[in-house]
């Protein structure tokens, strides 16, 4: 039957989360097969993980890549703090990209100054906001927006966005806890990035704007997409998975010859303490946060 064909279409690729414990940390979780040394990690910002599914199979095919959500207890930023540390904290992780959304960057951001942690992408920063909506009202917008998915793209997304990709992602959204997503509201300015960060803006995105960007990315980079709003992951992953692509293409090259040299200084530049010790390369430690 023809709807038996459509169905088994829209389920082909999509991304598998289970539950596994990582450390101490019960989440969520999805971690591809791919063995890599440089792993690249899409944090959820306290909204549902499956929101990078397009992402997640995409980067799958050449990175070991990760998403991840905390069990329903552990929601707020603390326990998605407490679950993205047991990730970097586990020994198969040694060079890390952190992604994250806008309600997500400042968590990804605690963890820049790792040794593990060679870069950050920033979605859509902005400054902090002056006000966080009602519960009911919350609820209702969400309601709303599953009923009339125009609704939500008027708020939410460019509006050459085709109406289906809408609803698509209003299909996907799972709604938050309210005290638990506050939690990442409160926190979602960034001060300041690296020069190894990136940040993507979308031209279209109603929330942030384009000079704070331009702000942020003094040191690090930027990348703007044109017709995208607030979700350009999801309304526009092509265009966002290249510029994230071009970005770490360039990291990894970066990373590669980092430790062509390191290899050579431990073949080549050791010395001795005054106990005649040798002393020669280390590898990099881990640092906690």
């Amino acid at each position: 039957m023809k709807w038996i064909k459509a169905l088994e279409v829209r389920l082909i690729g999509i991304v598998q989360f289970s539950t596994r414990k990582v450390g101490e940390e019960n989440l969520h979780y999805y971690e591809s097969d791919l063995e890599s040394r440089m792993s690249v990690i899409f944090a959820p910002g306290g909204l549902n993980p499956e929101l990078w599914n397009q992402q997640l199979r995409y980067f799958s095919r050449n990175f070991h890549t990760i998403s991840f959500r905390p069990t329903v207890s552990y929601r707020n930023f603390k326990g998605e703090k407490s679950g993205l540390k047991a990730i970097l904290n586990q020994d198969h992780i040694t060079d890390a990209v952190l992604v994250s959304n806008m309600t997500g960057n400042s968590l990804t951001q605690e963890f820049a100054d790792r040794e593990d942690v060679i870069s950050t992408v920033l979605t859509n920063p902005r400054q902090r906001f002056s006000r966080f909506p009602r519960r009911r009202i919350m609820k209702a917008l969400y309601s709303l927006g599953k009923l009339k998915p125009k609704i939500a793209g008027k708020l939410l997304f460019s509006k050459q966005t085709n109406y289906s990709t809408v609803r698509q992602f209003m299909n996907a959204l799972e709604l938050p806890d309210y005290e638990d997503f506050k939690t990442f509201v409160q926190r979602c300015e960034v001060s300041k990035i690296s020069e190894n960060s990136l940040v993507i803006a979308s031209a279209d995105d109603r929330l942030s704007n384009i000079s704070y960007a331009k702000k942020l990315t003094s040191k690090g980079s930027l990348s703007v997409l044109n017709q995208a709003g607030t979700f350009s992951y999801y309304e526009k992953p092509q265009d966002f998975n290249k510029a994230l692509i071009d970005f770490i293409k360039t990291i990894k090259d970066n990373t590669e010859n980092k430790n062509q040299v390191n290899m050579s200084l431990k073949d080549f530049q050791t010395q001795k303490n005054q106990n005649g010790q040798t002393k020669g390369y280390k590898p990099k430690q881990k640092v906690k946060v």
